[in-house]
């Protein structure tokens, strides 16, 4: 039986679509057919999967123009078209991310290269609650918003602003239980959210705008430390309201957190050194 040789052509597009092994450089006809049928499926399948992510960089890229055109409209008092916009960003996201609708979660964005997207999906649900509650067929969807937004607003800095917002915004909102059980779910009462606030009784003592930094210069630029504010923020809410029952307990944690904040200062001044090793 005279064999047929597998010229260079074939042998790259096999490289690419198969891993198993070397090439004899001669086969007999038939698997030389077989070879033929792999190379036209390993292309289609190439060109299926270049399609889609081209399809996914297409997608990712129109995301900046839905955020846009979404503020624009809210500028312009255009709710329901802002709102159109804003679901349009999230099913992107989605979409890019291999996600049913309604499935998008912080852990999506543990990347941190994706980790500025948080503070954005957190800003569009808080958009969307109040487009939602400017009427009441659209409770349901905002109570949705508001659960979502509990979900992804410990990982973002806007944190304390949305929060101080949400309990302004209960007192006006036409569905204030759904302000209400958001604030709830979050632990998020103003004032005892923060055990550094409740130690110094001032939320603007100079140890504790250190830590704040330090959570939004550094441990929300890392996975591992968006998981540990998440943690924060679910047990912080009851010590701290301890705490401020208690004000005995003070005397003894304001030394303590002072050094905390100074090695959460140290940290903040290494990462600014470009020269730090």
């Amino acid at each position: 039986m005279e064999l047929v040789p597998i010229d260079a052509g074939m042998r790259l597009v096999l490289a690419s679509v198969s891993s198993n092994g070397a090439l004899p450089n001669l086969v007999c006809p038939s698997c030389y057919a077989e070879l033929t049928g792999a190379v036209s499926q390993g292309l289609k399948l190439r060109l299926e999967k270049d399609a889609r992510e081209r399809n996914k960089l297409m997608l990712w890229k129109s995301r900046v123009n839905l955020i846009k055109q979404a503020r624009s409209l809210m500028s312009q008092k255009a709710y329901s078209e802002a709102a159109v916009a804003y679901e349009k960003y999230l099913r992107v996201l989605e979409m890019v991310y291999n996600k049913k609708k309604g499935d998008l979660s912080p852990e999506v964005f543990n990347n941190s290269t994706r980790s500025k997207e948080l503070t954005v999906v957190a800003s569009v649900y808080w958009d969307l609650i109040r487009i939602y509650d400017t009427s009441p067929r659209y409770g349901n969807r905002m109570g949705q918003a508001a659960g979502k937004l509990s979900q992804f607003l410990p990982f973002s800095p806007l944190y304390p602003d949305i929060v101080k917002k949400a309990e302004s915004f209960s007192r006006t909102a036409k569905n204030p239980g759904v302000v209400k059980n958001f604030l709830k779910s979050t632990k998020s009462n103003r004032g005892r959210c923060f055990i550094a606030t409740a130690v110094f009784a001032n939320g603007l003592a100079p140890e504790v705008v250190i830590l704040r930094q330090f959570r939004d210069q550094y441990l929300l630029q890392r996975a591992l430390g968006r998981f540990a504010i998440a943690a924060y923020y679910k047990h912080s809410p009851p010590i701290a309201q301890w705490i401020s029952k208690n004000p005995w307990v003070r005397s003894p944690l304001i030394p303590v957190f002072r050094l905390i904040a100074r090695a959460a200062q140290k940290s903040l001044n290494s990462q600014q050194d470009p020269y730090n090793s």
